[in-house]
């Protein structure tokens, strides 16, 4: 009579399946963590730039007494937009003495924020002479939770 010694070395199938599926989950998980800290750091970097132009626009308003006019001019609903390099640049001359480079968001997609997934910053409805001397200064936030 013959006797076998089974030698297990090794993993079954299973259990290799079971440690794959394990580092797949962690593996989505990580790749989410990041995307969110990705996206978060875009807005955060939105939000910096906009401080920026904000304080160029104000110190212009203290030596001119009025905001830089918007793509028609003032008085009217007309916007600069950062993915229109024209318009931005004009806005960025305008400004060159309290912003020595006009910041363009992130992404700066070649559409009007108000569209959806449409990240751009828009300068404009700016009020001078009919209506009090005021501005929108706008962004897209990725985080559509944020205030």
């Amino acid at each position: 009579m013959v006797k076998f010694k089974l030698n297990k070395k090794g993993f079954t199938l299973i259990e290799l399946l079971v440690v794959i599926a394990i580092i797949a989950i962690l593996a989505g998980l990580v790749i989410i963590r990041i995307n969110n800290a990705s996206r978060d750091a875009r807005d955060t970097k939105r939000m910096h730039d906009l401080d920026q132009i904000k304080q160029a626009l104000e110190m212009y308003k203290l030596e001119n007494d009025y905001y830089p006019q918007s793509g028609c001019g003032w008085d009217c609903n007309g916007y600069r937009n950062s993915y229109n390099s024209a318009s931005w640049s004009a806005l960025e001359s305008d400004l060159l003495p309290y912003i020595s480079n006009l910041p363009k968001d992130p992404i700066n997609s070649s559409c009007p924020l108000w569209n959806n997934n449409c990240f751009s910053y828009a300068y404009g409805n700016v009020g001078r002479t009919t209506n009090s001397p005021t501005y929108d200064l706008t962004a897209q936030l990725e985080d559509t939770s944020h205030s």
